[in-house]
């Protein structure tokens, strides 16, 4: 490795926490220079530096460096706004009537970590960093969904008269332990759209996990689920366990393809691994996902009702 690269490693790692610059799981891409990485909950806009004709030294140039910023900032709102909390609404819409609430995010925003461009950054680009847990979370998860309520939501059909559903056996994978430690759901080929509060049903339309069996401090630190690209154990062990069951969804449910529906008998199974001990407090359900790009959001669609003040 030579010098340069070392030192440039070196220094990124002190200046930023280790969440800015891991990269796994389930990668949305919202705009070319714009990502949500939904297994960790990782916001990521890069965002290159504009100069005048007569500055060679764009990337380097104070006011330069401060107006991509600002721009990275607003275009990270702007992706903040457009997640889906659930089936139902995002967190634009959730805000759009809690002001204060609003505001705070806004000030978080504008405070987000930041990679500026050095001595030895060639490419005259900031990085601008945030992530889907914590105190963003805190902020724009609504306070009206009913957490750890233990009362299933219900879907307005049921697929139990689907003799196809009923065929599928449950599939254990990992390293033997006798019981699960938790849940690996496929979705791999149903399109589905990630969002902070999921919900899987079963055959029958009666909800099986989802905010209602977690704590409202477990899903703003963990995540109610946590979005993948693979369903390899190895890889999962650390939000899943050694031993997780592995379910296939049959089919996605809502007009924002957000919820999912699993068959009777895996639905049965996971309620009794959910009464495991720290299943539920551990949040051990991830969804697997094709790795396919998300759908494109535009720059100032959401900014507008949140402006972010020039810095």
């Amino acid at each position: 490795m030579s010098l340069r690269i070392l030192l440039l490693s070196t220094s990124l790692l002190l200046a930023f926490p280790v969440w800015a610059y891991s990269s796994q799981g389930y990668v949305q891409r919202l705009s070319q220079n714009a990502t949500i990485s939904w297994d960790n909950g990782e916001l990521l806009v890069v965002k290159g530096i504009q100069g005048s004709e007569d500055e060679e030294k764009a990337a380097l140039t104070s006011l330069s460096v401060r107006k991509a910023v600002i721009s990275a900032r607003k275009q990270m709102l702007d992706m903040i706004l457009s997640v889906r909390v659930d089936s139902r609404q995002t967190v634009s819409a959730y805000l759009s009537e809690e002001n204060e609430l609003a505001e705070r995010v806004r000030g978080l925003v504008q405070n987000s970590p930041i990679e500026r461009p050095s001595v030895f950054n060639e490419n005259g680009e900031v990085r601008v960093f945030e992530i889907l847990r914590g105190k963003l979370a805190e902020l724009i998860l609504p306070t009206t969904i009913p957490f750890q309520s233990g009362i299933p939501p219900k879907m307005a059909t049921s697929f139990e008269q689907d003799l196809s559903f009923q065929e599928t056996v449950p599939e254990p994978v990992g390293t033997g332990i006798s019981r699960y430690t938790g849940v690996i759901i496929d979705a791999r080929g149903l399109k589905v759209t990630p969002a902070l509060t999921p919900v899987i049903f079963g055959q029958d339309g009666v909800g099986v996990y989802g905010a209602f069996m977690v704590s409202r401090a477990d899903a703003i630190n963990k995540g109610v689920v946590s979005y993948v690209t693979t369903p390899n154990p190895v890889v999962l062990e650390k939000r899943v366990g050694t031993n997780p069951l592995l379910v296939p969804a049959l089919s996605v449910y809502g007009s924002w393809r957000t919820d999912l529906v699993i068959a009777s008998p895996m639905a049965r199974l996971i309620k009794t691994i959910l009464r495991s001990p720290g299943v539920l407090e551990n949040c051990r359900v991830v969804v697997v996902l094709d790795s396919i790009e998300g759908l494109n959001v535009e720059e100032g669609v959401y900014s507008s009702d949140l402006p972010l003040e020039d810095q």
